[in-house]
């Protein structure tokens, strides 16, 4: 609507200034409004036939492939239908008015006109390219936002797609080595594991979940976990209420705690503590370093698909620390 409006607008004005030129500063000569409203007509008309001729040639000549000769036919064509359409328009008038004579009453005026239509036609064609151009720019940017978007929205599919069966994987492991020393445990700990990954597959489909939520799956983890190993573990969270509200990945804390428990020993010689705290930028899940279990089963998700899933979402990765303890920062999302 607003490019139609556009349109009309300008072969109006144009329309208006050429009959008004050629009828009334040239001859001195009262004209009647009637003749101008025609002129105006005929301005709208040139404007619409010169549109759709643009349009034509970005199909047979685009810009991409024929700059230099898209300019070059574009201005000798709105030059040529133009002067054809208004020559033909106050020719039609002469042949009304017998007191003119389109040959000799506008012989020097029709050089005028041509030459003032011609510089019409370059203005026009150099204004076309460059709204041309930079609307074919805004849509390269938007497809290539659209095309980026649509990548990273795979990428997180597919890292999300691992994270189930991680969780699961290592859920069953634990469940497996508890049922040969304490059944009573390995039931409830199973119970509390189904219900566990019943909240995984709610959070599965969002790109984010807030931080307080992400803590209530950790008190769960931790309460699993505390139910085999007893004092030989134990979590502290020191979390700011501040940034409860915040956003992390989903899982992204539970996997570091779960990571942390899979790659150590624990004993009650060496138990394993581990710490979930914060500062302005970053959540810190640290935790000691006892010594590494023998034939540790490993998908190699947890510290890569974490990172890789800030990466994506932030632009920020996950910071490491690997030496007394194990330290990892993870950006806070506000």
């Amino acid at each position: 609507m607003k490019k139609h409006i556009l349109i009309i607008t300008i072969g109006i004005l144009l329309g208006f200034l050429v009959g008004y030129y050629m009828l009334v500063s040239e001859q001195n000569a009262n004209v009647d409004s009637l003749v101008l409203l025609g002129s105006s007509m005929l301005g709208v008309l040139v404007a619409y036939l010169n549109y759709f001729i643009s349009i034509f040639l970005d199909k047979v000549m685009p810009w991409k492939i024929y700059e230099g000769s898209r300019l070059f036919t574009g201005v000798i064509s709105h030059f040529i239908l133009s002067l054809c359409i208004v020559l033909l328009g106050f020719y039609i008038y002469s042949s009304i008015n017998s007191e003119v004579s389109f040959f000799t009453t506008y012989k020097l005026t029709n050089i005028k006109l041509g030459i003032l239509l011609f510089l019409i036609s370059i203005v026009f064609q150099v204004v076309y390219f460059v709204l041309y151009s930079y609307y074919s720019y805004s849509i390269l940017q938007i497809e290539t936002v659209k095309l980026e978007r649509n990548q990273v929205e795979h990428q997180l599919n597919a890292l999300k797609s691992q994270i189930s069966p991680h969780f699961l994987f290592n859920g069953l492991n634990t469940a497996s080595s508890l049922i040969h020393k304490d059944e009573n445990k390995a039931s409830l700990f199973i119970r509390k594991l189904a219900q566990m990954y019943a909240n995984v597959l709610k959070s599965y489909s969002n790109k984010l979940t807030t931080l307080n939520k992400e803590l209530e799956l950790v008190e769960s983890y931790n309460f699993l976990i505390s139910n085999r190993f007893g004092n030989k573990y134990s979590c502290e969270i020191l979390i700011d209420d501040e940034i409860l509200n915040t956003k992390i990945p989903p899982l992204a804390l539970e996997m570091l705690v779960e990571n942390a428990v899979k790659h150590n020993v624990l004993s009650e010689e060496s138990p394993l503590k581990v710490k979930i705290t914060n500062d302005d930028q970053f959540i810190y899940v640290e935790n000691n370093i006892t010594s590494t279990p023998k034939k540790v089963a490993s998908l190699q998700i947890g510290l890569k698909n974490i990172n890789t899933r800030y990466v994506l979402l932030t632009g920020k990765g996950v910071v490491i620390t690997n030496g007394n303890r194990f330290l990892v920062k993870l950006p806070i999302i506000r």
